[in-house]
């Protein structure tokens, strides 16, 4: 962990991330040790991958795996994410009070949304609605609750009846909800 220590990121490089993320110099810093000790691969290559995320914060929770699956597939190139790009996704997380169009309110709801939206077509149906209740609730719960649980939610929240739950109708679902609150983390100095 020492030689991690002494890795430095271009000045250049600081700057512009900085300015896109809203993180100060010494936050991108330990951001950046901390994505050099994810990426366990010697020599270095500057990428991390799927396998680098299987951290055991990460499999603790139970939607770690859908986590990690937005971190690469939506946020990264080739299956991998470089410091830039994981840079930017924790900026999301990020709270205080400089924001950056990262960490809105609605950045975030969108980063939220997109944990059921994963075929991208900006609504969730029944089948990715149930998919992510399973990851919630495990084997705890049969299939056919499941089913009803996703059947009577759609059926609550889907204002224009298309069996379907929009971007907006799900903003409007968490509008009493500190959304900055809830989805952000601390990133010491």
């Amino acid at each position: 962990m020492g030689a991690n220590k002494s890795i430095v990121l271009p000045a250049d490089q600081v700057e512009q991330i900085c300015h896109e993320t809203g993180f100060t110099p010494k936050q991108l810093q330990r951001l950046y040790v901390r994505f050099q000790e994810l990426g366990k691969r010697k020599p270095a290559t500057g990428f991390l991958t799927r396998e680098d995320l299987r951290i055991r914060e990460v499999a603790l929770n139970p939607l770690g795996e859908r986590l990690v699956d937005i971190i690469i597939q939506d946020h990264g190139n080739n299956n991998r994410i470089d410091f830039q790009q994981f840079a930017m996704v924790l900026a999301r997380f990020r709270r205080g009070k400089a924001t950056t169009s990262l960490n809105t309110k609605d950045a975030k709801l969108l980063f939220l949304f997109s944990m059921y939206d994963r075929n991208h077509d900006e609504k969730i149906d029944r089948n990715e609605l149930k998919e992510i209740l399973k990851l919630m609730v495990g084997g705890n719960i049969h299939d056919e609750q499941i089913a009803t649980i996703a059947d009577h939610t759609i059926e609550e929240l889907d204002a224009d009846g298309d069996l379907t739950i929009t971007f907006d109708e799900f903003c409007k679902t968490l509008s009493n909800i500190d959304v900055d609150e809830k989805m952000s983390m601390k990133f010491l100095n």
